[in-house]
């Protein structure tokens, strides 16, 4: 089942540190919007530094990711990361 996270008040820096943090674990976010399919891990993004707001959809965790975590762990770690980085979940969407 694919999940859909949605972050705002994540300055241009955060987001720099954000996508650093993430190539530590192997998923690389080069633009400011795309895709990606690494290790398991898989979904599109689409940062906007104008409202400082991060959108990752279609996320889904196949082999060898899924022999980790779950799909909420991952939404539960990525979202510790962007309010690590000054950044909040986005209120009203589901």
């Amino acid at each position: 089942m694919a999940k859909n996270l949605h972050y705002e008040g994540l300055k241009p820096e955060a987001f720099d540190q954000f996508k650093s943090k993430l190539q530590a674990y192997g998923i690389d976010l080069s633009e400011n919007s795309g895709s990606f399919k690494e290790k398991g891990v898989s979904g599109k993004y689409n940062y906007n530094p104008e409202t400082e707001e991060l959108e990752l959809n279609d996320l889904s965790i196949g082999f060898p990711a899924s022999m980790m975590l779950n799909i909420d762990t991952l939404a539960s770690r990525l979202t510790e990361t962007v309010v690590q980085h000054g950044g909040r979940p986005k209120q009203g969407v589901a």
